[in-house]
């Protein structure tokens, strides 16, 4: 989180939240603190979700588009924990911060199940194609979701981590070119209902639980009207990173082998044309590109210890030579 943010934050704003909500928030175990606040509460013994959102990241009417999808494709099969209503019968309700600014405060049911980590054992072909699977159905849903007007979730285009220059004083020329080629490409993309809606944004592993052979994703923090090929680059990006930390070999062979289940599980749902699957590589482009900035928002990169800033150099390094983190070939998928 921001030190800004930071300065205004405190466990009694924890508790407050907590009070509207009717959970004990007096012990909270905090989960995250990137871009919100989120942490573990409990009522009559049950674990909850709450999360407090800063007005500098998203407006009240973003965080309540949000939640609205949310309800969307929970009344349409998808499995996502549920959203909880307020004492006040509010899906969101407002603390101050020490400043008079607001967080915006959510609950949510846990997700029943467990995360998996890419070492597990059963991290295998079975949980990639129900990775797929649910996604496709959630994009299948999506694709009939008619929004109420008063509640908007951004346009990829209005992603502030798509600008370098507002986080760096002294950006490489080179990355500056390949940023707006990036951009110019996108643009260039066909719009259509399907191939472009409301999407999660973020399903990498850290994001959903695993039980009972299906998967219950959360974290909807970042959804955006976006291309689903997007939604399909993602889980593959996070899963070549965590590899690649965990010094696997043949990433571009564990690759292919992903994707092919991914897909195959994804079509089950919903079928995307063979061009949409082609754009994959320049999703994969755009993430680093998000994540170069994001770390530029959140970190003091001149002083980082050593492994982060290695981490944005390898970032920064592949945006220049516009070479996405793993090779893929929209062929190998059929």
């Amino acid at each position: 989180m921001e030190a800004s943010v930071e300065r205004i934050f405190s466990e009694e704003l924890v508790k407050l939240a907590g009070h509207f909500f009717q959970v004990n928030a007096g012990d909270p175990v905090k989960l995250g603190d990137a871009e919100n606040y989120v942490f573990e509460v409990y009522r009559d013994g049950s674990p909850y979700i709450l999360r407090m959102t800063h007005q500098s990241h998203r407006t009240k009417g973003q965080v309540l588009a949000e939640l609205k999808w949310i309800e969307y494709l929970q009344n349409n099969s998808s499995e996502i924990p549920k959203v909880l209503s307020s004492k006040e019968n509010n899906l969101v309700e407002i603390v101050k911060g020490s400043d008079g600014t607001e967080f915006y405060c959510c609950l949510f049911e846990k997700a029943p199940g467990v995360r998996m980590k890419v070492t597990d054992e059963n991290f295998d072909e079975p949980l990639f194609f129900e990775w797929g699977r649910t996604i496709g159905q959630m994009h299948k849903q999506t694709k009939n979701y008619q929004p109420e007007t008063k509640y908007k979730r951004l346009d990829w285009h209005e992603e502030e981590l798509l600008n370098a220059e507002l986080y760096q004083s002294d950006v490489p020329e080179q990355l500056m070119h390949q940023q707006e080629l990036i951009k110019k490409k996108l643009n260039a993309l066909p719009v259509h209902q399907d191939n472009f809606g409301l999407i999660h944004s973020d399903i990498h592993n850290g994001n959903f639980h695993f039980h009972e052979g299906k998967i219950h994703v959360f974290d909807f923090d970042d959804c955006s009207y976006h291309w689903f090929a997007s939604d399909l680059a993602i889980p593959l990006y996070y899963l070549i990173w965590s590899l690649d930390r965990e010094g696997v070999k043949g990433l571009d062979e564990y690759a292919a082998k992903f994707m092919r289940e991914f897909i195959k599980g994804y079509e089950t749902e919903n079928i995307l044309a063979p061009e949409e699957y082609e754009t994959i590589p320049l999703f994969l482009k755009l993430r680093d590109l998000t994540l170069y900035n994001f770390f530029h928002k959140k970190y003091d990169l001149k002083n980082a210890d050593g492994q982060l800033f290695k981490t944005v150099k390898n970032i920064e390094q592949r945006i220049i030579e516009s070479r996405p983190i793993v090779h893929f070939d929209s062929n190998m998928v059929h």
